[in-house]
């Protein structure tokens, strides 16, 4: 599970050519030694492989969470949809990820959709709402990000996120965290980033509501 869609979107596309110009690949791969999504802790140190496609509007990624302590079983996301500009300073994304769990006897996928609209602003806000139909919960979460230029090839990113999550004949709970990371690009195609992150809850009957760890990722355009 990713925690905010920000990381589902595929980045500039790449090519020479008309057809080229539409259509990239991007890959990554990350390490975190918590892996937390909307303020759960659902597994240790993890390793995080993902692929993304994008052609014109659309995009389509696969993104796995591995985790080094086979106490938690490993997941599987596919993922998919369509962005557009709604203006120069607005767009809008609509999508929707299976989340798959391959080692979970029984049920073990749900389907959610997405929905958000991202401003092209200082702080770069976004809002997204999120339902899962298995679940039967509803999720609405808002980000905001900021980098500053270290010099050509570095530079220094902040994110935060709140959210409310509110399942059917459960209790509603609020969710947050922040990012900071160091990133650096190798190439036009290369980069890689280093990083803390922390987040908190007020989940009832959740023993940890809150927690630091740290992040490490490489990605590579095609």
């Amino acid at each position: 599970m990713k925690s905010t869609i920000a990381s589902l979107i595929v980045a500039t596309l790449l090519g020479a050519s008309a057809v080229q110009a539409q259509l990239s690949i991007s890959t990554a791969i990350d390490f975190e030694t918590e892996y937390i999504f909307r303020g759960l802790q659902l597994a240790d140190e993890s390793i995080m492989p993902s692929i993304d496609f994008a052609y014109d509007s659309f995009y389509f990624g696969i993104w796995s969470a591995q985790p080094i302590t086979k106490s938690q079983d490993n997941e599987i996301d596919f993922y998919g949809g369509v962005g557009f500009d709604l203006s120069e300073a607005v767009s809008v994304d609509f999508g929707a990820t299976l989340y798959y769990y391959p080692e979970t006897p029984g049920d073990n996928e749900t389907i959610e959709i997405y929905g958000g609209f991202s401003f092209d602003v200082p702080v770069a806000p976004s809002v997204y709402f999120y339902y899962d139909f298995d679940l039967d919960t509803f999720t609405l979460e808002g980000s905001v990000g900021h980098s500053v230029p270290l010099n050509e090839d570095a530079s220094f990113d902040l994110g935060a996120h709140v959210g409310w999550v509110n399942p059917k004949g459960g209790d509603s709970a609020i969710y947050y965290g922040a990012t900071a990371d160091i990133s650096y690009a190798f190439s036009e195609n290369a980069s890689g980033s280093i990083g803390v992150r922390a987040s908190g809850n007020d989940f009832a009957g959740v023993t940890t509501d809150s927690n630091f760890w740290i992040g490490m990722t490489f990605s590579a355009g095609f």
